[in-house]
This record gives C-alpha cells, sequence and structure tokens, in this order.
C-alpha cells in the first residue's frame, strides 16, 4: 500500500493533508499552519488520530508523566496535555500496548526534551523513550535534545508505530531497533508522517562525531516506513562518521518498504544493507516514490570525490527501486548503486542526475531510468520537493505501469499506459497551487 505525503518547508504557510479510502485513492488538501512551538520544520498533517485504547491516563505535566509510566499496566493510554515536558528520566515501557498519545493531535504542541544532545552529563535521561515491549505507539508529539536514541527499541519490543512525531537533534540515532541475534529483531514496525532533523549541526559526541542515523533496524523483518521527512544529515569532513544512511536496514533485516519519503541534504539516504554478510545483510523489500535532494556545493571535493550513492543496495537480493527522484547536484558519483553480489534487484523508472552502478559488475534489471535530471524540471527542487513541471517533456508520459507502483509520491493514480518518469506524476494543468515556499 502507498500513502501520499507532502512535506512543508519552515517557511510555508501551508500543510496537508491525506485522506485515504480502501481503494488506496488519495486527495490532498492545504490547510493553513500556525507557527511551530518546537522549531524544525512544521508538523506534517496526518491523515488521523490515532484512537485511544484501554485504560486511559490524562497527563499535564513532567511529574505526573513519570508517575504514569512508574505505574503502567498492559492496554493503557497516557495522553498529554499541551505543554513542555523537561524529562527527568527516560520513559522506561515494558509493559504491552501502551500508547503515549499528544492530546491535541498537534505534534508542536507537547515536546518532550532531554538534556541536550551533546551534552555528556546527561543524568537520568541517556535516552527519550526506551520500548521492551509489544504493541507500543507513539503519536502526535515532538522529542528533541537527547544524548543518545531519542527512540529506541529492544528485545521483547514488536510491532511498534511512531505516527506523526517529530524528533530533533539526537546524540546517536532517532529510531534505534536493536537485534536479538543476526535476523532476530524487532518486527513489523512503522514509521509514518514523522520529521527527522537536526536544527543545527549533527551530533559531535567525543570520539563518536557524526554517529547518527535517523531510522537504524537490526535484524527487523517488515518495516514500513513512509511520508516521512528526514533533514540535515550531514557530518563535516572531519566527522569520524561520514557516510550515515537516514534508513538503515541491515544485520538480516528483510521485506522492508520506504515510500513517498523526502530527504534533503542527507549523506546517503535509503540502504537496504551495509555490509557482506553470510545470509544477506537485507532481503527484498522495495525502494519507491522518495524524493532525494542535495542542496548544490553541500559537499566538499574530498567528500564528492570518496561518495557512493543516495540509495544503496548491498547484499540485498531481490530489492526493487522503482520510481524514485534523486537530485544530487553534483555532490555524489551515484544516484543508486548496487554491491556485493546481488540477484534479481531491479532498479526501474527512476529520474536522476547521476547513474546507476553495480560495483562488483554484477548484472541487475534496468529499465525506464533517466539520468539527465536538472533544477529546472521542478516546481520547488531547493525545498526538496521535487514536483514535475509540464515542461519537463522529457519525462512525462514515457514509461507503461509498473504493478508495485500505482500511484505516485502524493497518491494520485498513475495511467496504466503513459506514466511519468520519477516519483512525481503531473497531473493535468499541473499537481497543485505551490504558494509561497
Amino acid at each position: 500500500m502507498i500513502m501520499s505525503n507532502r512535506v512543508v518547508s519552515t517557511a510555508s504557510l501551508y500543510a496537508f493533508i491525506f485522506l485515504v479510502n480502501s481503494s488506496l485513492f488519495l486527495t490532498l488538501l492545504f490547510l493553513p499552519l500556525m507557527t511551530s512551538a518546537s522549531t524544525g520544520e512544521p508538523c506534517l498533517v496526518a491523515p488521523s488520530k490515532p484512537s485511544t485504547f484501554g485504560h486511559v491516563v490524562n497527563v499535564e505535566n513532567e511529574g505526573q508523566l513519570q508517575a504514569a509510566i512508574g505505574n503502567l499496566s498492559d492496554d493503557i493510554t497516557l495522553v498529554l496535555a499541551p505543554g513542555i515536558y523537561e524529562l527527568s528520566h527516560s520513559l522506561y515501557i515494558k509493559r504491552n500496548n501502551v500508547t503515549i498519545l499528544g492530546g491535541t493531535g498537534n505534534c508542536d504542541d507537547v515536546v518532550l526534551v532531554g538534556n541536550g544532545m551533546n551534552n555528556a552529563d546527561y543524568g537520568d535521561v541517556p535516552h527519550g523513550v526506551w520500548v521492551n515491549s509489544v504493541g507500543f505507539k507513539i503519536a502526535h508529539l515532538t522529542i528533541r535534545d537527547v544524548y543518545q536514541h531519542t527512540i529506541i527499541f529492544n528485545g521483547g519490543a514488536e510491532s511498534p508505530q511512531v505516527y506523526n512525531v517529530k524528533l530533533l537533534n539526537s546524540g546517536q540515532q532517532f529510531i534505534k531497533s536493536n537485534p536479538i541475534e543476526f535476523g532476530d529483531g524487532v518486527d513489523n514496525g512503522r514509521v509514518e508522517y514523522t520529521i527527522m532533523e537536526y536544527t543545527a549541526a549533527p551530533t559531535n559526541h567525543t570520539n563518536n562525531s557524526g554517529y547518527t542515523n535517523g531510522v537504524d533496524v537490526h535484524a527487523g523483518k517488515g518495516w514500513v516506513i513512509r511520508n516521512s521527512l528526514f533533514k540535515n544529515f550531514h557530518t563535516p569532513d572531519t566527522a569520524r562518521f561520514l557516510w550515515n544512511p537516514a534508513i538503515l536496514m541491515w544485520n538480516g533485516a528483510s521485506g522492508t518498504v520506504a515510500e513517498g519519503n523526502i530527504f534533503i541534504d542527507v549523506d546517503r539516504a535509503i540502504a537496504y544493507g551495509l555490509d557482506d554478510k553470510p545470509g544477506n545483510d537485507h532481503f527484498g523489500g522495495i525502494i519507491r516514490n522518495n524524493m532525494i535532494y542535495y542542496s548544490p556545493g553541500l559537499y566538499s571535493d574530498f567528500r564528492r570525490n570518496n561518495s557512493d550513492a543516495a540509495i544503496l543496495v548491498w547484499d540485498s537480493p531481490q530489492s526493487k527501486v522503482f520510481h524514485n527522484t534523486i537530485l544530487t547536484n553534483g555532490n555524489l558519483n551515484d544516484a543508486v548503486q548496487l554491491r556485493f553480489s546481488h540477484a534479481g534487484v531491479e532498479v526501474k523508472n527512476n529520474l536522476m542526475d547521476r547513474p546507476v552502478r553495480s560495483r562488483d559488475g554484477v548484472g541487475f534489471v534496468s529499465a525506464g531510468n533517466f539520468l539527465q535530471a536538472v533544477p529546472e524540471m521542478f516546481v520547488a527542487p531547493a525545498s526538496g520537493r521535487l514536483h514535475l513541471k509540464d515542461s519537463a517533456l522529457e519525462v512525462i508520459d514515457k514509461v507503461t505501469q509498473l504493478s508495485e507502483v500505482i500511484v505516485d509520491f502524493d497518491g494520485q493514480s498513475r495511467p496504466a499506459l503513459v506514466s511519468d518518469i520519477g516519483a512525481d506524476e503531473l497531473l493535468p494543468g499541473g499537481d497543485f497551487s505551490i504558494g509561497t515556499f
């Protein structure tokens, strides 16, 4: 299933609602957007508000929040009133079917704050939320300024959901899912309508400079990461870690779906697999309808010469890379890169300005890709919104519909016989009123 997404920039006056029905048809609406209270990009306007589940506990301040966490039972929903919650302890979730919900539905209204992503004196707040249980859900709030992970899933966690959450300035991974062992981890996670962003420079822990990812999943099966924004995951040339994927699925992970996301100025956008391992670092899955943008001049000559690609399929057989739009603006060597002896990898109908390359020389299926993308093809490229202009005739109506990608980034149906290359399907007369960014 593909859902639509439209992420708005900080200066934008618009947010977007996506209404989903059972036939996968989505309708885009514009709503005025209030000024963000938690900084960073404005919250995404998600199509629904998760309902409360089980026993409901209303929380109005940090003291009440810690008391509620200390007295958790299974099947409970904590509904947080608007406010800034300066955490005195990480929130440890060890009971099943726990939901933490911002009460207004706007993720800017409830803000959980740590002691600083680079503050080694973090006290009892190394993480924002630590989960060891089944069926955890978190929605409609912000977590920021945490020394290690804003959200971490460990052994015992299963089927977690992160929905319409804003995560800012994490000292390590924003969402971390640890393995039990190779190929055995937290399965069936969902991350939707979520912002992961560094509002200034990325993390610079002593001896760990730049050790970060947006979503880092070890050994998980069946994860879905969609309709989310990843921004400013670009470490300096002096960092110890230079090439952090915003989405990293590895150590025996499989069946990941990454779709409808926007990536702005990230060192790598998506990696299915990273190392050459017995049993495959990742297997299967699909990467579709994503928009990936790099600002001109983002990389130094050193960084550019040593770069690989925006999308990596490394030791991930049977993976599919379909209908993505990638504008590197000269910062990367490749747009998509394959490595470590793949089998059955397909790369189709992508709109890019750099090539697709197999470093091992292993064959893969390639069709319908266009490699001469330029900023002039897009309505608002600098915002990462790589929607086509009607003058982009080189890529409009050039391919046939793929059965795996029947709608585009916005949830618009792709015509069966004459679809557009890339993430966006241009409607007659244009997609939307661009407004002022």
